[in-house]
């Protein structure tokens, strides 16, 4: 059992929060566990490893689990060596007690601004997927996200994130264009090609609630379903 004490949150000015993820009939699938940070600056690697802490199902004696763990990480903390050689130690401690650890990653390319940069970071995803198992979740897919926002293809994604639902579906709706109609099919067209799971995230509200279970989303995640939790 791994007996390394974890400082309290809020010595350090952030808190680990976690949020239950559900499948259609409402049933618990998954947590994802984020880090609540009041400045703009980036995390410092503390945070993250406190994070990975929590998940880490060595500091448990509980029987295996099936519940989906998430936890949510700046691309740039991915070129972290020491953080990448504990997320790989973490996922490894997941294969044999629950399903593969995934990593919820914002993927903005205006935070990579030099070809090098991205390059780097593509490997760095790919060898993450390689060493350990690890599944990969694109975080705050919209309707106007288009190809050329993306880093990489969404194919080397497990998982989509998508806000639920965004000011220009609620507008559609308002004004009866055929934008749920358009979404509705590049979910599908997505789901075939890359294989992927859509995650409705941010559901607040029980017609939000209503109107994702109209489209083709596998799980479910917010405050309608469940309230975050502070670790």
């Amino acid at each position: 059992m791994n007996s390394e004490k974890i400082p309290p949150a809020h010595s350090v000015d952030f808190n680990i929060v976690r949020q239950a993820i559900v499948d259609r009939s409402h049933a618990l699938w998954g947590s994802e566990i984020r880090i609540a940070w009041p400045h703009t600056r980036a995390l410092p690697e503390t945070a993250y490893k406190e994070a990975l802490h929590r998940i880490d199902v060595r500091r448990s004696v509980s029987p295996p689990s099936r519940s989906h763990k998430f936890l949510h990480i700046d691309q740039a903390a991915l070129m972290n060596a020491d953080l990448h050689k504990q997320i790989v130690q973490t996922a490894q401690a997941l294969e044999k007690r629950s399903p593969p650890l995934t990593l919820c990653i914002d993927n903005p390319l205006d935070a990579l601004p030099s070809p090098v940069e991205r390059r780097a970071m593509v490997r760095q995803l790919y060898k993450l997927k390689d060493q350990c198992g690890i599944t990969l979740a694109y975080n705050n897919y919209r309707l106007d996200t288009k190809q050329a926002d993306l880093l990489i293809d969404l194919e080397l994604y497990n998982y989509i994130k998508m806000p639920f639902p965004d000011s220009a579906l609620r507008l559609s709706l308002n004004t009866r264009s055929d934008l749920f109609d358009r979404l509705y099919d590049r979910m599908l067209a997505l789901i075939n090609t890359a294989r992927v799971c859509f995650i409705a995230d941010t559901v607040e509200f029980a017609d939000s609630a209503l109107l994702a279970k109209h489209l083709p989303f596998e799980y479910f995640q917010g405050g309608y379903y469940s309230p975050a939790d502070c670790l």
